[in-house]
């Protein structure tokens, strides 16, 4: 089995993480993994196509044919406290009011008029302290909390009653990771742990040369764009992986004119496999 890894599905508009979704939807790989969590993954991936049961949350650790259905949260259906209302702006933006004050900000799905994304509680001073986060099927994804609109915690829900992980932040830096009780010292190591046993001895194939690189215990990292850069360089961290070989990316797929011109240039080949993209 071959497994893609994306790190969100943000991401989808670029041509390596593109060929990687076409991969898993031509049957030519078995899984997308998702490392990044996203409210709106079920809708994203119905609309590129791809079979649900075979996109992997890492964050929820559920395929996203596990995510509940729904019919979303509906904008007036919304509790405003203190007999509040519900104001929609002319450009476009939605927020809550009590008492003639601004208390809350509202984020509407892209393409729906009144299906609720996200409220962004707001403190005293007109900054956010809390946000709720929804899917698209109306169930809670997220609850995140701030100081002074510095993050500090997110706790991830997807659609439960207790929150499956929680999230903790310093100086705008994730550094800690609590999942079904289970305390890590970070996201990152969290889904280490997570990949080594979901992979086992399975393929991983990433296109980024980044965070991602370090996940799994053995990935082929393929290069769909290309080896070299427009000023005919390899990337720093590419040509890394190549120099090194205990790094965790054992191959690296690249062109035939890449391999050749990185074959003629001295560039060690060990790692580098022909593949036709």
């Amino acid at each position: 089995m071959k497994f893609e890894l994306i790190t969100s599905l943000d991401e989808r508009a670029k041509p390596a993480i593109n060929w990687q979704i076409e991969q898993v939807k031509k049957g030519l790989a078995d899984r997308l993994l998702l490392f990044q969590p996203h409210e709106d993954a079920k809708n994203i991936c119905q609309v590129l196509g791809l079979p649900l049961d075979r996109v992997f949350d890492m964050a929820s650790q559920q395929l996203l044919s596990d995510w509940p259905d729904g019919d979303g949260q509906f904008l007036f259906d919304l509790f405003v406290p203190n007999q509040g209302r519900i104001h929609l702006g002319d450009d476009g933006t939605v927020n809550l009011s009590s008492a003639g004050k601004r208390i809350a900000d509202v984020m509407l799905f892209a393409d729906s008029y009144y299906l609720v994304q996200a409220i962004a509680w707001l403190d005293q001073d007109g900054q956010i302290s809390r946000k709720e986060i929804f899917l698209r099927s109306g169930q809670l994804f997220a609850k995140q909390y701030f100081n002074r609109a510095s993050l500090l915690q997110s706790d991830f829900y997807f659609g439960q009653k207790r929150a499956l992980r929680s999230d903790f932040y310093f100086s705008g830096r994730r550094n800690f990771a609590l999942v079904n009780g289970d305390e890590y010292p970070s996201y990152e190591a969290a889904e280490q742990d997570l990949l080594a046993v979901y992979a086992k001895d399975q393929t991983v194939e990433i296109t980024s040369a980044g965070i991602l690189s370090t996940i799994a215990k053995a990935s082929t990292l393929a290069l769909p764009e290309g080896l070299f850069t427009q000023d005919e360089k390899i990337p720093k961290d590419v040509l890394t992986i190549l120099q090194n070989p205990s790094h965790p990316v054992k191959t690296v797929k690249v062109n035939p004119l890449d391999y050749q011109r990185a074959k003629e240039l001295g560039v060690p080949t060990d790692k580098l496999r022909v593949e036709s993209f």
